[in-house]
């Protein structure tokens, strides 16, 4: 692994009407692969990926965002669609990579790209998507719902409690790695939100429950690869493959004691999978997920919401 100072890291400022925003490269001189775009949920920010970003610097340039209304961005209003956050995202890779690039999507991050790779295509060689989802399903809208109410009554611990238990797997009858400490580091940043980002979960928490399901069109026809934790309560497995089927050429697994939070729990893991896939390596054998299916393509219709994973 290169030394960071071997590394170009780069900041780019941008503004989409009238709202700032930035992106960062961090550029791999040695890359063997296209360049890895990373779009992260809601409380990701472009300088927190850790250990998935230098995984990735290990094979291919790095480039994150903080999009309108994420980190450091300007605040966006919910108004503003996905479609929206996928014009950003576009303006951004235009000026730093015009040849096509790996995408990864997370959670919340995972619509973006979607609408992103759907709108350009030919823009992405493949694309990665982790913890998504088909439609917003009945048990996360109404988790969404209760820390909307309890941000807006000031009831900051039980936000903090519920925004937690949504995100991990707390059932004792199954393994997650590193759950106590995620479970701290994330309360802990829960608790430490300012204002201005209890402000941004309240506009991207609408804008998600504006947007219940995957945009209707044609079907996405890059290579892509759908996976969450097999104990994922939010985007449940079931959810998550939905998804895959709505994709045209779609491989699908879950990482293994791991849940929504796969990418901090088995960082290592996350960044093998993924680099084997944008590398168009085989995707047998690997003791850390469920073995990897080719998923059918199918129309959307509508679908029942899937119980959490913890509740099988």
């Amino acid at each position: 692994m290169p030394t960071r100072s071997a590394l170009l890291e780069e900041v780019i400022p941008l503004t989409l009407d009238g709202y700032a925003y930035s992106g960062r490269v961090v550029h791999q001189p040695n890359a063997r692969m296209a360049p890895v775009v990373l779009v992260g949920g809601a409380f990701q920010r472009q300088n927190g990926w850790g250990r998935l970003e230098q995984g990735f610097l290990e094979s291919a340039s790095v480039i994150t965002v903080d999009l309108p209304g994420w980190g450091g961005a300007d605040r966006l209003p919910a108004r503003y669609g996905f479609d929206f956050l996928a014009r950003a995202l576009d303006q951004l890779l235009s000026k730093v990579a015009p040849s096509p690039v790996n995408v990864l999507g997370g959670s919340y991050g995972s619509a973006v790209v979607h609408q992103w790779v759907r709108d350009h295509p030919g823009r992405a060689e493949r694309m990665g998507l982790v913890g998504t989802m088909s439609h917003l399903a009945d048990h996360v809208r109404a988790r969404v719902e209760d820390t909307l109410r309890m941000a807006e009554k000031g009831r900051h611990a039980e936000f903090v409690e519920c925004v937690v238990e949504t995100m991990v797997c707390t059932s004792p009858r199954v393994t997650v790695t590193r759950r106590p400490t995620i479970v701290r580091c994330l309360s802990r940043a829960l608790h430490d939100m300012t204002a201005d980002d209890l402000a941004k979960y309240e506009d991207n928490s609408l804008r998600l429950l504006a947007s219940p399901r995957l945009p209707a069109g044609p079907a996405v026809r890059v290579p892509a690869l759908v996976t969450t934790g097999e104990h994922d309560p939010l985007s449940t497995p079931a959810l998550s493959l939905e998804a895959a089927s709505r994709l045209a050429d779609a491989r699908f697994t879950t990482v293994k004691d791991a849940d929504h939070l796969v990418h901090l729990e088995r960082p290592a893991e996350v960044v093998d999978l993924m680099t084997r896939f944008f590398s168009g390596e085989p995707l047998v054998g690997l003791d850390y997920c469920h073995a990897v299916e080719r998923v059918r393509p199918r129309a959307m219709s509508t679908l029942p919401s899937p119980r959490p994973s913890d509740e099988r």
